[in-house]
């Protein structure tokens, strides 16, 4: 019987261990999102070398890690062939991200989108609205820091661009 009781107990660390691994895989995932390669699909793409400029049209994709941004276009800047912003427009712009493991994903819509890959800044533009769950936040302009998952609408001084956040409150079952 207590041979049978340590292969159990074994056995039960060894599933432990594989779900702790899992895991943490999971969340070193998501917050390395900014340090993963960017994919771009489109129907169509142009790239000049010498302006340093890539222009993608017709239902653009881009891909890093869990984020991922839908457009009808897309306009790539880049330097020393490193990619320094990305403009995309649409009607609208979509943005999705899982900022981290068991967290609902933030969403995002606005008709312009500015994306710095080497600060995980997101910039919406024109009718942008951010939300997480029942949270919302509505502007003429959002940043939205990935890595740092701080969200800034609107701009000091401007009371005619009104920034409008709904906030629910928590439900009684996570108590």
């Amino acid at each position: 019987m207590l041979k049978a009781g340590m292969y159990m107990n074994k056995w039960l660390l060894k599933i432990l261990f594989a779900l702790m691994m899992t895991f943490c895989i999971s969340a070193y995932a998501l917050e390395s999102d900014s340090k993963q390669p960017i994919t771009i699909e489109s129907d169509s793409g142009f790239y000049d070398d010498k302006k340093g400029l890539s222009t993608y049209a017709g239902k653009v994709i881009i891909i890093q890690g869990t984020m991922r941004l839908d457009a009808d276009k897309v306009v790539v800047y880049l330097e020393n062939r490193e990619i320094k912003k990305m403009v995309a427009t649409g009607a609208p712009v979509k943005f999705q991200q899982t900022p981290e493991a068991g967290k609902e994903d933030v969403h995002g819509n606005s008709l312009i989108a500015e994306y710095y890959p080497e600060t995980a800044v997101l910039v919406m533009i024109q009718k942008a609205v951010v939300w997480q769950g029942g949270n919302s936040t509505a502007s003429e302009r959002i940043e939205y820091d990935r890595v740092s998952e701080v969200v800034k609408a609107g701009q000091e001084g401007s009371s005619s661009k009104r920034v409008h956040v709904i906030l629910q409150p928590k439900s009684e079952s996570k108590k």
